[in-house]
């Protein structure tokens, strides 16, 4: 009888695979998965939004945290590629499996299609009338300024932590063979980094980009890209050098299969 999902070892070896597979593609491709990435996580963003409003305190806090791993959720079965979930890919690179090059093309033309994603989802929400409603509006400006004014090195740590519960989430994913295995697999990890108000730094184009349009004045394009980058360094600095060497170390060496085969035996 087969198993029901993949061991850690298998788990492991599944992203080095993934990595290898996602060099592969063509700019355009990755481009466009990186789009529909932004695109679904900035649905989900938008959701967090409106239930941290309407609903309020710590309650909308959980609602909204229930709600946003559908956008990774969505990422993961429907079709996207997301910089956080895709930072993962640079194990098939300590392997030696790829290119250092082509995955640093591949991981910027990710965060780029995200960025566009984000802000097209923001443009079409706005002139939807989602945040018509002027209580939601002056919210989402106060967690976009919030967000702007956080320190260099604090927007690092918080991209870190952010970056091992989402890329662990991803990770835990492979672990199942069917839709709702994975579904799970996401949900809490992802329910956690919002609960923990952590910065993913594709949601943040989203709330940024809203931010920006609903207040102009609030903040500058700037100082956007001030925030971007200490953030995009945190998620890079978890999800694809401390998660992947770790695990390496733990499943892929070989140090480790002879200790495990002798176990067995």
């Amino acid at each position: 009888m087969s198993k029901l999902y993949l061991d850690t070892t298998e788990c492991t070896e599944a992203v080095v695979e993934l990595g290898v597979k996602k060099v592969g593609y063509s700019e355009t491709k990755t481009l466009l998965l990186g789009f529909m990435g932004g695109l679904f996580i900035a649905l989900a963003a938008a959701g967090n939004l409106i239930a941290g409003q309407t609903i309020g305190g710590g309650l909308g806090k959980m609602v909204g945290a229930t709600v946003f791993p559908v956008g990774l959720i969505l990422v993961v079965l429907v079709g996207g590629s997301l910089f956080t979930g895709d930072c993962l890919a640079f194990l098939s690179w300590f392997e030696g499996k790829t290119d250092f090059s082509k995955m640093i093309r591949n991981i910027g033309s990710v965060w780029i299609g995200n960025l566009l994603g984000s802000i097209f989802i923001a443009v079409i929400a706005y002139y939807g009338g989602t945040f018509s409603s002027p209580a939601l509006a002056s919210y989402s400006v106060n967690v976009a300024t919030h967000k702007i004014h956080l320190g260099f090195i604090e927007a690092i740590a918080s991209g870190f932590l952010c970056n091992i519960l989402v890329a662990l989430g991803v990770w835990f994913s492979f672990s199942a063979k069917d839709s709702f295995g994975k579904m799970m697999a996401i949900w809490f990890p992802v329910m956690l980094f919002i609960l923990g108000g952590y910065q993913h730094v594709v949601a943040n184009m989203f709330y940024l980009s809203i931010g920006k349009i609903l207040s102009p004045e609030s903040y500058t394009v700037f100082e956007m890209v001030k925030h971007f980058i200490p953030v995009t360094i945190g998620n890079f600095l978890s999800g694809a050098i401390f998660l992947p060497l770790v695990y390496r170390k733990l499943y892929l060496k070989k140090s480790y299969k002879a200790e495990k085969i002798e176990v067995e035996a």
